[in-house]
């Protein structure tokens, strides 16, 4: 259904709201894209840090409009993550107009707390993120785990440590006293498992505003670098000591590899999982199951996931995963209690 002219017009007079756009061009743009009956897709950050730490909202929840299925994700893109899961969101909603839903959205958040608020709140009904964030807004928001992504012909993949060759780095032990990049804060291979593992063997990290700042020779230091291919080129001209990245980006662009070493690799895990709120009717749970289950059978499902990010399919969590996560729990614990 259609936003009113009235409600509209609240995002427009609303003051708070107003300032609460970085861009006034997007802000602008959202109020033309309202009066015209569509869905904004990019919503107020700064709006999003003061309530609730909600980092990206679709629509706010008194402007929010029914019959629609809203699919969420974590990135400090809005706009283009939007875009990467238009597809699947109208695919679904197109199948699940019988169940009174006849519009999909997506709903971008910053952060696994904001994703997790989203949930409890009703603002999000499934969730599409890699294992890390995946359980830990699980353990936020009580949402549930219900199937595995396949991506790019891949259920699973890896973390990987690696250095320059000619770093003298070639054990996880010669890390210690230099700093190490990650990508995001809810990163699963750039940030969680290769975090995990240097505990695993002890190491205390510490984390540091930038490569060059001093690291004591008992711990390993570590930065964000916002970015794969921020962090490939900060090992290449030495800024940091290592990286973490993926199996498969790595070898896709480390097109130099020559002139790295990997030092360590995690476990396999899965690719990503879906999740959905806590409350989500278990009618609808099933119906969506069925739904992502079944889509690469057909021609019409195969297009909507090859769009959605070269998604191969979707299949039941295997058991190893789910031992997996046991053996995680502490780690997502003390991880939350870091970020909060």
């Amino acid at each position: 259904m259609p936003c009113s002219w009235r409600e509209a017009e609240f995002l427009k007079t609303n003051p708070f709201i107003r300032d609460s756009f970085r861009d006034a061009t997007i802000y602008e743009w959202n109020y033309a894209l309202l009066l015209r009956g569509s869905q904004p897709v990019i919503s107020p950050w700064g709006l999003g840090k003061k309530l609730l730490s909600v980092a990206a909202v679709v629509l706010l929840p008194q402007l929010a409009c029914a019959g629609s299925l809203k699919l969420g994700s974590i990135s400090t893109n809005p706009v283009g993550e939007s875009k990467k899961f238009s597809p699947l969101a109208s695919y679904l909603a197109q199948q699940l107009k019988s169940e009174g839903l006849n519009q999909g959205k997506v709903v971008v958040a910053e952060s696994i707390p904001a994703m997790s608020s989203l949930l409890q709140t009703q603002q999000v009904d499934l969730y599409i993120d890699s294992l890390f964030p995946s359980l830990a807004v699980s353990h936020l928001s009580g949402s549930k785990l219900l199937l595995r992504r396949w991506k790019t012909g891949k259920s699973e993949y890896r973390s990987i440590i690696f250095t320059r060759k000619d770093s003298g780095i070639a054990r996880l032990e010669d890390l210690k006293g230099k700093v190490i990049a990650f990508e995001e804060p809810f990163s699963s291979t750039s940030y969680f498992f290769p975090k995990v593992d240097l505990l695993k063997k002890g190491f205390r990290l510490a984390p540091k505003r930038q490569g060059s700042e001093p690291v004591k020779t008992d711990e390993v230091g570590y930065i964000f670098s916002h970015g794969d291919t921020n962090t490939l080129f900060w090992v290449l001209n030495g800024a940091v000591a290592a990286g973490a990245l993926d199996d498969q980006k790595y070898f896709m662009f480390a097109k130099n590899r020559d002139s790295f070493r990997i030092v360590h690799e995690s476990v396999s895990f899965p690719r990503q999982i879906v999740s959905c709120r806590a409350d989500f009717p278990a009618k609808l749970v099933a119906r969506v199951k069925e739904l992502l289950l079944n889509m690469h059978q057909s021609e019409e499902g195969e297009k909507a996931l090859r769009d959605f990010e070269s998604t191969t399919k979707f299949d039941e969590i295997p058991v190893q995963a789910i031992d997996l996560m046991a053996r995680l729990k502490k780690y997502i614990d003390a991880e939350l209690k870091l970020q909060r």
